[in-house]
């Protein structure tokens, strides 16, 4: 137990000096500069990542290769690294440069959809926000929460601990409230709190599961977290989406969807699987819209499985 402490203490101490200096060079380069690295990084990102390109190209082909030329799914590919690219770097300004950065957060992403939340708010059962890593996606919950309303995100740490704890040092700064998504049991306990006391609980819904339910996503069979389907059998809450789309440099706009409303059977593993095929449908359909703005990369590759059948 001694040696596990002093390794977190190293860690945290290796995150805490990784993160100061970040500050100083980022507050020594000028933002335009900046913004002209991260075409560079995004460049790199794309030529050197063979895994994450490789997969982005995959993917892209699966589900346009009726519709764009190899070269135009390249061309498409090395955008979603840019945009990638552009995110980070915006995120990395706005912590680690910018005067204000909640006043810099209510200037730059406007909000779409605010009075399906106010609605859900009124039946103090909590609100359930399917999201995605759309664009830069961080900062969701924070804009929501600058406004009033009582957020908390649920997201995975990083592998790497060093990694992992630069980002509850940032995510502290910044005020952003989350739940750990592992221990799994702990999760589960801690969002049915949230969701008692009222609160918007945002789940990130877009990455494959393999113990997930089986729904239909681009024409593939996928697996899908059944998180959101289940809270909100659980609690009643109201199941919406909610996407963070970039509209130009450092300008966003929140959409949140009107609730996800599904016919009950009464069948729990039925009422689970079209809650999730409902969510995940209009994830795809934001996909469909602006496919230079999800993050590719870490979706594994898609591919048809015709051994299992979905339901209808």
């Amino acid at each position: 137990m001694k040696n596990m402490g002093l390794k977190e203490k190293i860690e945290r101490l290796a995150a805490r000096i990784l993160t100061y200096f970040l500050m100083i060079i980022v507050k020594s380069i000028p933002e335009t500069m900046l913004f002209r690295f991260s075409h560079l990084l995004g460049n790199l990102f794309f030529l050197l990542s063979d895994k994450r390109r490789n997969r982005t190209i995959k993917n892209l082909t699966f589900v346009y290769q009726e519709e764009k030329s190899s070269e135009e799914i390249t061309r498409l590919a090395k955008q979603v690294f840019f945009e990638i690219a552009e995110a980070i770097v915006d995120t990395v300004i706005r912590f680690f440069k910018d005067a204000d950065l909640r006043k810099g957060l209510l200037e730059d992403i406007s909000i779409e959809g605010a009075q399906y939340l106010d609605e859900a708010l009124k039946t103090k059962k909590g609100v359930i926000c399917v999201s995605t890593h759309f664009a830069n996606f961080l900062f969701l919950a924070l804009r929501l929460s600058l406004m009033g309303y009582p957020c908390n995100i649920v997201i995975k740490d990083s592998d790497n601990p060093v990694a992992a704890e630069i980002w509850h040092i940032l995510m502290r700064k910044a005020g952003i409230q989350w739940i750990t998504a592992l221990p799994r049991i702990r999760a589960v306990s801690d969002s049915l709190k949230w969701l008692k006391k009222g609160g918007i609980l945002f789940l990130f819904a877009d990455q494959k599961k393999h113990e997930g339910v089986l729904v239909n996503f681009f024409k593939c069979q996928s697996g899908a977290v059944e998180g959101p389907a289940i809270l909100h059998l659980r609690t009643g809450a109201e199941v919406h989406c909610a996407f963070m789309i970039k509209l130009s440099r450092k300008k966003y706009k929140i959409i949140v969807t009107p609730p996800i409303t599904v016919k009950k059977s009464g069948n729990r593993e039925e009422d689970v699987y079209h809650i999730t095929q409902a969510f995940t449908d209009k994830i795809e359909e934001f996909i469909r819209q602006y496919p230079e703005q999800w993050w590719w990369p870490w979706r594994r590759v898609m591919k048809r499985n015709k051994k299992t059948k979905i339901k209808q």
